[in-house]
């Protein structure tokens, strides 16, 4: 299975079963009458802890005088006035709206065409443009965000700033720091889940359609419009909400880049509400809950999506390879757009990332350029960025091995035990997908602010852990199917207890798919700035957030650096687990 074929089922892709956290096979929700075991009542109760709760506790917030915690603390609705009466928050509602439904429409419009172009055209080197399209989705957009602020700030970006002298003009070029400059942004990171959702359904859809199109005299573009484009219809609304969903609660871009906008986002409402003097915890938790009614529509109109999608994709002539229309100038156009979304994508931001890491101050005009280590190597041995360097590490290894271990627990209860609280197991696994992170690390921070652990790593890495099971549970349920039952029956005949079956038995035959997703949410949690930010103290800060602490401080260089030691931790934890680890990192299971 290809990275590309896990990922689509980690993001619930119509290329696999998606109206859930796990893919449970025909008939398995029978025997709704069936007596729970240990291992599913230990599931659901750890899942109330790190899901549920955490939902409620927004709620509990919302309706209290004072922050957390507090002995005056008492009943209160004037947060929930407000927020949801007094109109303070209309604006920021209708512009987190606007950008969300903007950002879901252009990707799924670039995403579909990119899709097509590369399933259906004689596209040269399409292997390579794939990778260049997924490539963003294992790189971190606070990263992207800060580089694409060094290169087309209004005032000081490189571009306007060396434009500026070379053409002799006080003209603005470019400006990043805008609505449409957001939205920009944010499409090199959304592009990618759609162009998997989109491309998933048409590998798996009958190409015989199609033929019999071009059999009856259709050209191209005809075929594609009224054969391809009806069939492909409920995958595009699909993407349509899920990535709507996922920019409805985005924090980090829009705080890096929305500074000269006329709007806040919600997201952002919300950490200023929490974390800005004066603090306003009731107020943050109010500004969740409507965050969070808008993302659990979406989730809702996503998952009817996908049903109607999986009725629509048919594999019934899997054998049958599609022709591949053959454009002459066209197919060569289209390599050349993808290449220019890789290099904005990845390339020029890194770049920039680069040149200003190694000039000893923030300086973006060329003329003036100095080059030098010392900035890195005093960024290095700051005590702050080493003590970030090892939180990353810390939630980098502990929480996708535990994420992964509690993800295959939900699965063997959906999956393997069924019944009536396996059905609830299912639901409470899914639910993180409908909540923003920011909001969830709300929750978090009203549930544990008076133990021992408020503000430490470890609150940090029991949120990530939380917000990521949907992830783990559906790369381990798509591996639980395909495990014969047969198996773990015989090793049950054989004397060994469940625990037993699980870790002897299933769980080396996981390996492959559970290594990764290992990979994936190793990548997720060493670049998670959305629940982080609100978690971390002084001495639990990942490099993410200490990165962000930077660029609120102004110091865009140290933040720069930070970015791309972030990048390179990343990129050696990707490696260990293709090389090392021997997982199948190829492009589908984000």
């Amino acid at each position: 299975m290809t990275i590309l074929d896990q990922t689509e089922l980690a993001l619930g892709t119509p290329g696999g079963t998606a109206s859930s956290a796990v893919a449970v096979p025909p008939g398995g929700r029978r025997a709704l009458w069936k007596r729970p075991s240990a291992l599913a009542v230990v599931v659901f109760i750890l899942l109330l802890g790190l899901v549920a709760g955490p939902v409620a506790m927004v709620f509990v917030g919302a309706v209290q005088s004072d922050a957390p915690g507090l002995p005056n603390n008492t009943f209160s609705l004037d947060a929930v006035y407000r927020v949801y009466i007094s109109g303070e928050y209309y604006a920021s509602l209708i512009g987190t709206l606007i950008m969300a439904i903007s950002v879901a429409a252009f990707s799924v419009f670039f995403g579909g065409l990119a899709a097509w172009f590369l399933t259906r055209v004689n596209v040269p080197l399409r292997k390579l443009w794939e990778f260049g399209l997924i490539l963003p989705l294992f790189l971190s957009p606070f990263v992207g965000a800060l580089a694409w602020l060094l290169l087309a700030a209004p005032n000081s970006g490189m571009i306007n700033v060396n434009l500026r002298w070379m053409l002799g003009t006080d003209a603005t070029f470019v400006n990043v720091m805008t609505l449409p400059g957001v939205i920009f942004v944010m499409l090199l990171f959304y592009i990618p889940y759609a162009y998997l959702f989109i491309s998933s359904a048409l590998k798996n859809m009958d190409p015989s359609l199609e033929e019999a199109s071009y059999m009856n005299g259709r050209g191209t573009f005809a075929t594609a419009m009224k054969v391809t484009l009806p069939i492909m219809r409920p995958a595009l609304v699909a993407s349509f909400f899920f990535v709507a969903v996922l920019a409805t609660g985005v924090f980090v871009i829009p705080a890096v880049l929305g500074l000269n906008t006329s709007f806040s986002p919600l997201a952002v409402e919300v950490y200023r509400a929490v974390t800005v003097f004066p603090a306003r915890p009731p107020v943050g938790a109010a500004l969740g809950t409507l965050l969070f009614w808008f993302t659990l529509a979406g989730v809702y109109l996503y998952r009817r999506s996908v049903r109607n999608a999986n009725r629509f994709v048919t594999i019934s002539a899997r054998g049958t390879r599609p022709r591949l229309v053959k454009l002459r100038a066209g197919r060569y156009v289209a390599a050349a757009v993808f290449a220019l979304y890789a290099f904005l994508a990845a390339v020029l931001p890194y770049a920039v990332l680069i040149v200003m890491s190694l000039s000893p101050f923030a300086i973006t005009d060329f003329r003036r350029m100095t080059f030098s280590f010392d900035g890195i190597v005093e960024v290095w041995n700051a005590p702050d960025v080493l003590t970030a360097f090892g939180n990353t590490l810390w939630l980098g290894i502990l929480v996708p091995t535990l994420t992964v271990l509690v993800g295959l627990a939900v699965a063997y209860v959906v999956v393997r035990e069924q019944g009536k609280l396996g059905a609830i197991v299912d639901y409470l696994g899914t639910f993180p997908i409908a909540v923003p992170g920011i909001v969830f690390a709300t929750g978090i921070l009203w549930m544990y602010v008076r133990s021992p652990i408020y503000a430490t790593v470890i609150l940090v890495t029991i949120a990530l852990i939380g917000a990521y099971i949907p992830q783990a549970a559906r790369f381990a349920s798509a591996g639980l199917i395909q495990v014969d039952k047969s198996l773990e029956e015989a090793a049950r005949m054989n004397g060994a207890g469940k625990l037993r079956t699980i870790f002897t038995v299933t769980l080396p035959l996981l390996r492959p798919a559970l290594l990764s997703a290992w990979s994936l949410l190793f990548v997720f949690a060493t670049r998670e700035v959305n629940e982080a930010v609100i978690l971390s103290g002084p001495k639990s800060r990942p490099l993410a957030v200490l990165a962000w602490n930077y660029v609120e401080q102004g110091s865009i260089r140290n933040a720069a650096i930070v970015g791309l030691f972030l990048t390179v931790v990343m990129a050696i934890g990707i490696l260990f687990a293709r090389f090392v680890l021997r997982a199948k990192l190829d492009s589908s299971n984000l």
